[in-house]
């Protein structure tokens, strides 16, 4: 599934007047042609009225791998948890626990 990049999502809801409700967010990027991942993340959101672009990223994050530009391989060894620096796992009992 292609997921929505917050700069994506940015994008599309450039010149957004403040404060704004969800229907307005959604019309808004419906109107300016965001993709459908965009649509679809901000017709995911809560339903509020939002006074900045901040409350609407905090609203509705989108995968931070997405942004970091991770593939769904290197999304899945990142969240395996943590390696031996020479790439062999480490027993769950040998880890720091801090």
């Amino acid at each position: 599934m292609i997921e929505a990049r917050w700069a994506d999502v940015a994008e599309a809801l450039n010149n957004l007047d403040f404060p704004a409700t969800k229907d307005d967010i959604v019309e808004h990027a419906r109107q300016r042609g965001a993709p459908e991942p965009v649509q679809r993340l901000l017709r995911g959101l809560p339903w509020e009225t939002y006074a900045n672009m901040s409350e609407i990223r905090r609203a509705a994050p989108p995968d931070p791998a997405v942004d970091d530009g991770l593939g769904a391989s290197e999304l899945a060894r990142k969240r395996r948890g943590r390696h031996h620096p020479h790439g062999r796992r480490i027993a769950e009992y040998i880890r720091d626990t801090d």
